[in-house]
């Protein structure tokens, strides 16, 4: 049941903080964003299609004025199948890490349907020379959860291990959506990225989840924030690595995800998708140990047309301020602006 406080939050419309908002990419979506070795910015987008489509690929581009400008961009993969879905990682010894999550559910008219039994399939690929160019994927085997979808930052420990958060969908067939179980995983690579292994399940099956942010604090606690497929925001801690998980807590209420974390002094910004309305994003800033109150969540940018829309990917800059990705398919404020985009956001942090 939920508490009287957590009701009257859900009321109270949260305070808005001055920000700069500027396109970053065009016909873009859903941005994975990293901080490079050499100090440039780099984000995996999705490309050749809107949110559904067989065209789609993946492709990086990259800022090296800490996001104010984007360009660069080259094809991180394009099968004849839809690749989408991806996580972005930095090994330890600086190569660049991506995995993506493939279907070619799509009928005669192409219209998108999980129910028809065709390839759905997980991989990696890795590039050595800054993402300039990219190895042949490599499959992860997900069959334990159905399929593997993967999501967010890849975290990368300091022996060199590295995780990954992949969701997983046992699909029924003819339609059956009640057949349907969402879980969240974390998969492990011990050899820079190369290869992928299920480590551990994040929360105990009681509530569905899929897409997972996971961030490691200096302190060495691992922390999740998972969407449910009831569309509300959970949130996890480990400290051991990813082993094991605490039993989810709930965050936010339905239509306020998914969700992106970055370490900052004191404590952790969790960024996340307001699909409530006014659409747009949202940050609080909680406690190192992962604890939130959504009742301290404030409005970074709300003037996206609709609810297909958010997925904010977030750094923190040299000078303290933060940058977010995020994607729209309009803005009623930039109606000149492709759509979809991947947009950017500046903003100085509460307090600072």
């Amino acid at each position: 049941m939920l508490s009287v406080a957590f009701i009257r939050a859900q009321e109270q419309a949260p305070p808005k903080i001055p920000s700069d908002v500027w396109q970053a990419a065009p016909k873009a979506m859903f941005p994975v964003m990293h901080r490079l070795p050499d100090g440039r910015l780099a984000a995996v987008i999705r490309g050749g299609a809107a949110h559904l489509g067989l065209a789609g690929r993946l492709d990086m581009i990259f800022s090296s004025d800490n996001g104010k400008t984007w360009g660069g961009q080259v094809v991180v993969n394009d099968s004849p199948l839809d690749d989408r879905n991806p996580a972005f990682g930095v090994a330890k010894s600086g190569a660049l890490v991506v995995s993506f999550y493939r279907t070619a559910n799509y009928d005669e008219q192409g219209k998108y349907n999980p129910f028809l039994g065709k390839e759905m399939s997980t991989w990696v690929t890795r590039s050595e020379d800054g993402g300039r160019t990219w190895q042949p994927p490599a499959p992860i085997d997900c069959a334990a959860h159905g399929f593997g979808s993967p999501y967010g930052r890849m975290v990368t420990l300091a022996d060199g291990t590295m995780l990954m958060a992949i969701y997983g969908d046992v699909i029924g067939s003819k339609g059956d959506m009640k057949a349907r179980r969402e879980s969240s995983h974390v998969y492990r690579s011990t050899d820079d990225g190369r290869t992928w292994k299920r480590l551990s399940q994040i929360g105990s099956g009681k509530t569905q989840l899929n897409e997972t942010a996971l961030l490691l604090t200096r302190s060495g606690r691992l922390i999740a924030a998972v969407r449910s497929r009831a569309y509300e925001l959970w949130t996890s801690v480990s400290d051991d690595e990813g082993a094991t998980w605490t039993e989810p807590k709930l965050l936010a209420p339905a239509w306020v995800h998914p969700a992106d974390l970055i370490e900052v002094p004191g404590g952790v910004l969790l960024l996340a998708g307001n699909r409530i309305g006014p659409f747009g994003i949202i940050g609080i800033v909680g406690s190192a140990l992962g604890e939130f109150d959504y009742a301290r969540r404030f409005t970074i940018t709300d003037t996206l047309a609709s609810r297909d829309s958010g997925y904010p990917s977030g750094v923190i800059l040299p000078d303290g301020s933060a940058l977010a990705l995020y994607y729209s398919g309009s803005d009623h404020a930039h109606k000149d602006w492709a759509r979809p985009h991947v947009a950017a956001v500046s903003f100085a942090l509460p307090g600072q």
